[in-house]
């Protein structure tokens, strides 16, 4: 019974030494859901769905291996676009992703976990838009990888928690209230490099 303890200090110890640490760059395209809209003026109100178009996301992974799981934390730039009655909006975020992963069969494994997203920017050339009301996002993660050696491909679905809001201001310079909710919901496929 006494040695039950020591027996798993030397059973994490031997893992944390067999641990193999790797990093490496990571980039692929984002098919971002893109949000909701809502717009009103005295007119008239509207509500909608913004229409996406593919994104980007390029940046850089480590990776701690543990036999057959492993902890792989990301940090990338995000830019997704999307339109609304041919109003263009285009989204600029940081993105902190921390993936659990288990190897299921051969190269292939799944992962999931926790992702932290900062929101830069909000740009339109027809609309113009305040400041996002909440920069900082919370969400997960939850997708597959096969891994080739040094390169691997994923395919993951990510969703934040809380809506990332900016207020409406003006369309085409005429006065217009409403509100842009463009929490992430996103499916992405990337392509990473480990580099050692």
């Amino acid at each position: 019974m006494k040695g039950t303890p020591i027996f798993f200090l030397f059973l994490l110890s031997t893992q944390l030494c067999l641990a193999q640490l790797k990093f490496g760059l990571q980039g692929g395209l984002n098919f971002d859901s893109a949000g909701d809209i809502k717009l009103v003026s005295e007119q008239l109100q509207k509500e909608g769905s913004l229409d996406s178009k593919a994104g980007f996301h390029i940046g850089a992974f480590a990776e701690v291996d543990f036999m057959v799981i492993y902890l792989r934390p990301e940090l990338q730039y995000t830019k997704v676009r999307s339109e609304f009655e041919n109003n263009t909006i285009d989204n600029t975020r940081i993105e902190l992703p921390v993936s659990v992963g288990i190897t299921v069969l051969g190269p292939l494994s799944v992962f999931l976990g926790p992702t932290a997203y900062f929101n830069l920017s909000q740009k339109s050339a027809e609309l113009n838009l305040d400041a996002i009301k909440n920069k900082t996002n919370l969400g997960m993660h939850i997708g597959t990888r096969v891994q080739l050696g040094p390169i691997g491909v994923d395919f993951r679905y990510e969703k934040g928690f809380s809506s990332v809001q900016s207020q409406l201001l003006s369309q085409a310079g005429v006065p217009t209230g409403g509100e842009i909710d463009i929490r992430a919901n996103q499916f992405t496929l990337g392509i990473s490099f480990k580099l050692n």
